[in-house]
């Protein structure tokens, strides 16, 4: 009987094990799939994480501002232009009855933290993004090039979805460029 028991604890445990993740998973991919997309004007630059691999860093400007609240989370009402281009209206204590909006902390100095500050791509990819970046930005022929992070957004949760240089998809540029 003792034994049975503990079986079905290692089971139940082994489960849950599974199924936390699988519901992280799950609800990520759901909102990418069913989520307001929206723009936000972005800077990246490349490092180098020993543990997680290369990554492109994310600086988004409408979170570099100052805010006048105590520590904590709050709602960052999200309100966009009609190329979908996102901009903070405010932050609010209690999240907005109509609209989208995000969850936000508010951190030292009170400054909002940027909830999407990586987006993660192939190792080999990450130089070529960042020579092509670099390019669009500040070399070669640099024009006014637009950086901006597709991100999908839902009752508060948001998705980083792409990673756009003028219109075209981060990945998708440097697999050419890779060839």
């Amino acid at each position: 009987m003792k034994r049975q028991i503990l079986m079905l604890a290692v089971g139940l445990g082994i489960a849950a094990q599974l199924a936390v993740p699988a519901w992280m998973i799950a609800r990520q991919e759901w909102i990418l799939k069913n989520g307001t997309r929206v723009y936000f004007e972005a800077r990246a630059v490349d490092p180098l994480d020993a543990f997680r691999g290369r990554y492109v860093e994310i600086e988004l400007e409408e979170f570099d501002q100052h805010f006048d609240g105590a520590y904590g989370m709050y709602h960052a009402c999200i309100e966009t232009n009609e190329l979908g281009v996102a901009r903070i209206a405010g932050v609010e204590k209690e999240a907005p009855i109509f609209g989208d909006a995000l969850h936000v902390r508010v951190r030292m100095r009170y400054r909002l933290e940027n909830p999407f500050n990586r987006f993660y791509m192939p190792e080999k990819l990450a130089p070529v993004a960042e020579e092509i970046y670099n390019e669009s930005v500040r070399g070669r022929g640099a024009t006014n090039s637009v950086v901006l992070l597709a991100v999908r957004l839902h009752r508060g949760r948001g998705v980083v979805e792409d990673l756009l240089v003028d219109g075209v998809p981060m990945i998708e540029a440097a697999r050419k460029r890779a060839r």
